[in-house]
């Protein structure tokens, strides 16, 4: 990142907020203009049922962005709520538009976060529809450390999860009983340990091949990279170009 380009950037997290843990800060169904980015702590995108479910569909880690196409669809079609203390960056629309069209590489930053997003919430309708709860709960987790690690909140396979099994069998659409079953399964396996709200993947190969888990969005953060450091291969830039 170039000095115009840090200096846009830091204009989007000119007014940050603070919320204690499970804070409701957006409504299903509410109108709502703001975006934010998470720069603490951890929050959850979920719907309610009228059978008084819950089905959880995504979790928001730092350096996510929360509602970002607010400007243009005002009526929230879900709640978030925060599950730690949270810092957030809020912001409007207005607030980066300008740099995302005269800076080029924010715009292309911001259009692979809204692919990433894409990516994310695909993985959600294959686990969820597809996968044994065996394989979604390991699918699940090598999300959450692979999007952890690429913010540096990962040591030795061993990250932090603040989320009780309640959390994960309404994310993974189990039965609370049924959840507890198969974590104890993967222990027993010696494919992951739990301390807490310490997670080890004690063996990220196998879990992988269990959960036929391929986490294309970190090959498509590598072309990112290179390209905007000026490494990316002829085709890459073609297709730049031409779009």
């Amino acid at each position: 990142m170039n000095e115009t380009e840090l200096t846009a950037l830091a204009q989007m997290h000119e007014n940050s907020i603070l919320l204690n843990e499970q804070t409701t800060f957006l409504n299903q169904g509410s109108h709502s203009n703001k975006s934010y980015i998470v720069n603490r702590g951890w929050a959850y995108r979920y719907t309610d049922l009228s059978d008084g479910g819950r089905q959880i569909i995504n979790f928001y880690l730092p350096g996510d962005i929360i509602n970002p196409l607010a400007a243009l669809t005002p009526k929230t079609a879900y709640s978030a709520a925060s599950i730690t203390p949270l810092e957030l960056s809020e912001f409007k629309l207005e607030a980066f538009i300008n740099p995302l069209i005269t800076q080029s590489r924010l715009g292309l930053l911001y259009g692979w976060m809204l692919s990433r997003l894409d990516s994310i919430m695909a993985e959600q309708t294959i686990r969820i529809g597809r996968l044994l709860a065996y394989q979604r709960t390991a699918h699940l987790l090598l999300e959450i450390f692979h999007r952890l690690e690429a913010v540096g909140q990962t040591k030795n396979n061993t990250f932090s999860m603040p989320i009780s099994q309640h959390f994960l069998a309404d994310t993974l659409g189990l039965s609370l009983v049924h959840m507890n079953r198969t974590l104890k399964k993967l222990r027993i396996n010696n494919l992951v340990h739990f301390n807490a709200d310490q997670v080890v993947l004690k063996d990220i190969i196998k879990l992988k091949k269990i959960a036929e888990y391929q986490p294309f969005d970190l090959v498509q953060t590598e072309n990112l990279l290179a390209f905007l450091n000026n490494k990316t291969n002829p085709d890459l830039k073609f297709a730049y170009s031409a779009a």
